[in-house]
């Protein structure tokens, strides 16, 4: 049995837990039914199957399996449950990726029109509309991001957080052990309120983006009268399934850490710069040591 396939049955129990209801987690947090004491059958184990078998493909940059595990007519046959949302997500979130932006927004606003209040696949596909609408919108916003991740390393002014939500796991990501992080930029405003996040890189891309945008969002800090509106300030959200998700400060304009663990991700984003890498694949290799 390859290791896959082992993680996949390891995930089952944990998925049955998650995923069994039509909304198993609120995307502010809210509780959902707890189906631990349903009785799985043959359908929804499958159904399990291909949840976990899709997401670590999608880890992998195995978008061909993704839309294999994704068709349309399969989808359509599934029950009505967070599960059958989030794989109409992760198909969305290859089609973005392959460049094929024009059906991504269809798979995300299917999402959104079949899912009901409170999932967290539909508040994830809002986000990506968000972002896409953002783009088409402003087409320096991603030359801007680009710069962003290459530009020096800058120490904004330090501002004590009053308030700091945790973000929110991505069920289906956690339960098939898919780990990661995003990297947001965002402003403060002198009431300590955030103001316009936005994510400068994110490993696998988009499935924590949604997740991290809605807890920096949510985010206030200690009122500061002398603050500068303009700084700008960047923070790391770590997610890794055997612990709490953590937050790493960053210099804005800071690449990511040597020793953050590797990952395999789907190729760049359809509109150049609009998810920019480590700014250290722009660089020539360091000279060797004397």
């Amino acid at each position: 049995m390859g290791p896959t396939r082992r993680t996949i049955r390891g995930a089952s129990v944990l998925l049955l837990g998650l995923l069994g209801t039509l909304s198993l987690a609120c995307a502010t947090g809210g509780p959902a039914r707890d189906a631990s004491q349903d009785e799985p059958d043959s359908v929804s184990m499958q159904g399990l199957q291909i949840a976990a078998d899709a997401y670590i493909a999608y880890q992998h940059a195995d978008c061909e399996t993704v839309y294999r595990l994704t068709q349309p007519q399969q989808l359509d046959a599934m029950q009505a449950t967070e599960l059958r949302y989030a794989l109409r997500l992760v198909r969305g979130f290859c089609q973005e990726l392959d460049g094929d932006q024009p059906t991504a927004r269809l798979s995300y606003r299917q999402v959104i029109r079949e899912a009901p209040p409170g999932s967290f696949a539909a508040a994830d596909a809002d986000e990506r509309l968000r972002a896409l609408d953002r783009l088409a919108d402003d087409p320096e916003f991603a030359r801007r991001l680009e710069q962003t991740a290459l530009r020096p390393p800058v120490l904004p002014t330090p501002r004590e957080a009053s308030e700091r939500s945790e973000a929110l796991y991505p069920p289906l990501a956690r339960a098939a052990g898919v780990e990661g992080f995003a990297v947001v930029e965002f402003g403060i405003r002198r009431n300590g309120q955030t103001t316009d996040p936005v994510v400068v890189d994110s490993e696998p891309p988009f499935v924590f983006e949604g997740t991290a945008l809605r807890a920096v969002r949510s985010w206030r800090y200690r009122s500061k009268r002398q603050a500068d509106p303009d700084e700008r300030h960047m923070i790391r959200i770590v997610f890794q399934t055997a612990t709490p998700v953590t937050l790493e400060e960053q210099a804005a304009g800071e690449a990511d850490p040597a020793d953050a663990p590797p990952s395999e991700a789907p190729g760049p984003a359809p509109i150049p710069g609009s998810h920019p890498r480590d700014a250290r694949e722009a660089l020539p290799p360091p000279a060797p040591a004397p």
